[in-house]
């Protein structure tokens, strides 16, 4: 395996057409992806990952990968609570079949069920800290500064003016009469 390994490297390096192991490392590490999720997926060490990353002149770069690394987190927090959400279905389901037990053993096996997936709820739930909600908050904000500054920036280069002049507020309220007008 080392062998094929170091072929696909030396493809990589050499200017021939890359490997398919090799281009799928490339590929995951220009979407952002870090070398040991990457490693983790595809089943290539993590050093060899470096390898053929290095090859092709790509870094893992920490603060690069935050932010992906955040958006990952944040997708199985949401497909947790989900996961969460329909075992919260399935214990009322097991009430309905507590209440409607026409024997002893039966109304024993929906009650062994309630316990049981009320426990699996209660695990399966995230925990949302202050100190993520805070996290998250302070997030949105940068965010909602940069798109801003993006959105002043572009209505001062179209216009040509200030964004915090007067003439810009006669342009905004003039486009917002339009807009009006037009509904």
């Amino acid at each position: 395996m080392g062998d094929e390994v170091g072929k696909e490297l030396e493809k990589v390096g050499g200017g021939e057409p890359v490997q398919p192991r090799a281009e799928l490392v490339i590929v995951l590490a220009q979407q952002g992806v870090g070398r040991n999720e990457i490693s983790r997926r595809t089943g290539i060490p993590a050093v060899t990952v470096s390898r053929i990353a290095a090859a092709e002149g790509l870094k893992f770069d920490r603060a690069k990968m935050e932010r992906p690394l955040k958006a990952r987190i944040a997708d199985l927090q949401l497909a947790q609570a989900g996961f969460a959400e329909g075992l919260q279905e399935d214990v009322t389901f097991a009430r309905v079949l507590l209440r409607t037990a026409r024997t002893h053993r039966d109304y024993a096996f929906a009650a062994k069920a309630i316990g049981d997936l009320t426990q699996a709820v209660q695990r399966m739930t995230p925990e949302i800290t202050s100190a993520q909600t805070v996290e998250d908050a302070k997030d949105f904000l940068t965010d909602l500064k940069t798109q801003l500054g993006v959105v002043r920036d572009g209505f001062e280069k179209q216009y040509g003016v200030p964004y915090d002049s007067d003439e810009a507020g006669r342009i905004i309220k003039q486009q917002e009469e339009t807009q009006d007008d037009e509904s």
